[in-house]
């Protein structure tokens, strides 16, 4: 095969140009502490970094969300705190006005003070949070309030004592299931274990719930058997209850100190309940960071450029240039005219 000077030429520019994109492609991987910049780089790790970023930035997100959630548990138990301190001072009252000692005006003057109770009760009952949104209203956040005014049963109370009723989302009476839906809200901290996306926590500890229904919180275990039938047993209508009575000057009835008792007592459970998602969420965000940190260790392998062997191969290939290079300047001075003279 007959070899021409043209083609030595065009040869020996590849190898030159081949070399140069290979140390210009090196220097590019050193700047950027990457050694994959574009997909073209390595096809398959750019895709096992896409899903890796993708898990990463998933992962973000449950934190966040955790965040919100437990923000939005702790005011949720700081309220239910205070009504616990308020039904307490109102069965206090309730037994103490229960001594025959006392007379009508003392247990009206006492009225008064269950009058207050029964105010601020029902402003926590219908509490929102900084979004304007019901904490015991279920799913129904949006809503004016959880407990409203129910006229039809409060036909017999004395003027301006009124029975409240629940209206927020999945009133289900005064028996609840605790793993129930209740129509509350959840959000979501974790992969889903079971990959469906229920929107309950049904022992799965991807998802907690942040909105609690105020029947299942407020109402008296059991029932109130202080209260008469078809009234909302709830904690607000048993101190409504006591009022009426010691606004006539009567002692309470003895079943209202034992409704107050066992309302402190579901409270109370109530915020345990808050307590063990409060604890599932740091755990979920423990589980979170490790997981995360490990994903990231992962992209950084595939992704990142190891700096020795990048120095390495820099050397590697710029003596290769400067070869190509010499090469060419000998290759280029063989020509057939150097032996015509």
């Amino acid at each position: 095969m007959r070899v021409s000077t043209n083609q030595f030429h065009l040869q020996s520019f590849s190898a030159i140009e081949k070399h140069q994109n290979s140390v210009l492609d090196i220097q590019e991987k050193l700047t950027t502490g990457n050694r994959v910049n574009r997909p073209s780089d390595d096809p398959i790790a750019t895709s096992q970094i896409h899903s890796l970023n993708k898990a990463v930035n998933t992962l973000s997100q449950f934190e966040k969300n955790g965040e919100f959630a437990k923000s939005q548990l702790s005011l949720e138990e700081s309220q239910i705190s205070t009504a616990v301190d308020l039904t307490q001072r109102a069965r206090e009252l309730s037994i103490q006005m229960m001594n025959g000692t006392y007379t009508a005006e003392d247990r009206q003057s006492t009225a008064q003070e269950i009058g207050q109770i029964i105010k601020h009760l029902t402003g926590i009952m219908n509490s929102n949070n900084s979004e304007e949104e019901l904490l015991f209203a279920g799913n129904n956040v949006d809503a004016t309030a959880a407990f409203v005014v129910d006229p039809a049963n409060s036909a017999a109370l004395q003027p301006g004592n009124e029975y409240y009723a629940y209206i927020g989302s999945a009133n289900a009476g005064a028996q609840f299931d605790e793993r129930a839906n209740f129509g509350s809200r959840f959000v979501q901290i974790g992969f889903d274990n079971d990959q469906t996306a229920a929107p309950d926590d049904k022992g799965d500890s991807s998802r907690v719930r942040i909105t609690d229904n105020g029947a299942k919180v407020f109402n008296i275990p059991g029932g109130a058997t202080s209260l008469p039938p078809g009234v909302d047993p709830n904690l607000l209508n048993v101190l409504v209850g006591l009022k009426d009575s010691l606004d006539q000057g009567n002692p309470p009835p003895d079943a209202v100190a034992d409704d107050l008792l066992s309302a402190v007592k579901g409270l109370s459970k109530q915020q345990a309940e808050i307590g063990s998602r409060q604890n599932r969420i740091q755990t979920q965000f423990e589980a979170g960071q490790t997981f995360s940190m490990a994903l990231q260790e992962r992209r950084v392998n595939i992704e990142e450029m190891d700096v020795v062997e990048g120095i390495s191969q820099l050397n590697m290939r710029q003596n290769a240039l400067q070869m190509a290079q010499q090469v060419f300047s000998k290759v280029q001075g063989m020509s057939l005219f150097d032996y015509l003279r």
